[in-house]
């Protein structure tokens, strides 16, 4: 697998390219505000190539250019069905905050709360549990609530594409924001206990896992 680090914003979407059948994925759809998202992809690959968009979960600055690569470029969308509402009502939100830089970012973001517009969509594929697709055999898409209800990781191997489950703004670290830090906490439990050594995580830079055991 061949795995591309697309920033939008200070988000990090990941366009991956499967080694038996060639095909690509992309994690995550940047941020609407972001108007070289598109054009960052197609330095890569062209954007008709694209089989399958992941969405980790359903906020604004993860879910950005979903709606543009569905409709204009036939790319299905593949997402947990407690986020799906987010979606398709095009809301933008941000979960509370367990610390204090934490909260001021939250801040920070609700004041531009009108920035961050995107279009609302359906997804095409929508999940309940651990799922694999016969399509992309290599994929297991591990649903990872807390962050959101609906947050999902993608395990290739022994490599998470983690979402915002985790972050590594100074130093790697579950996420400072969730909806349920409860439920985080037992998602981070779920990820220790599998044979994973590498986190990309949906901001700051991968790190491996036993940075966090």
């Amino acid at each position: 697998m061949k795995v591309y680090e697309i920033k939008s914003g200070n988000t990090n979407c990941y366009l991956i390219q499967m080694f038996r059948s060639g095909k690509w994925v992309l994690i995550d759809a940047g941020t609407a505000d972001d108007k070289k998202f598109l054009e960052k992809i197609q330095q890569v690959t062209p954007l008709e190539q694209i089989s399958l968009l992941v969405l980790t979960h359903g906020h604004y600055d993860h879910v950005g250019y979903a709606a543009e690569l569905q409709q204009n470029y036939g790319v299905k969308i593949l997402m947990h069905a407690d986020d799906q509402k987010l979606v398709e009502n095009g809301k933008m939100d941000f979960p509370p905050a367990n610390n204090k830089i934490g909260k001021l970012i939250r801040w920070y973001h609700l004041r531009k709360r009108s920035k961050k517009i995107y279009p609302p969509f359906h997804p095409d594929i929508v999940i309940n549990q651990q799922t694999k697709l016969e399509e992309f055999p290599e994929l297991e898409f591990l649903p990872l609530p807390g962050h959101t209800m609906g947050s999902i990781g993608v395990v290739y191997g022994e490599i998470l594409f983690a979402g915002d489950l985790m972050m590594n703004l100074f130093s790697p670290s579950p996420s400072w924001f969730a909806e349920d830090f409860e439920l985080l906490a037992q998602s981070m439990d779920t990820v220790k206990n599998r044979k994973l050594s590498m986190i990309y995580p949906g901001h700051g830079k991968r790190f491996p896992l036993r940075a966090l055991l």
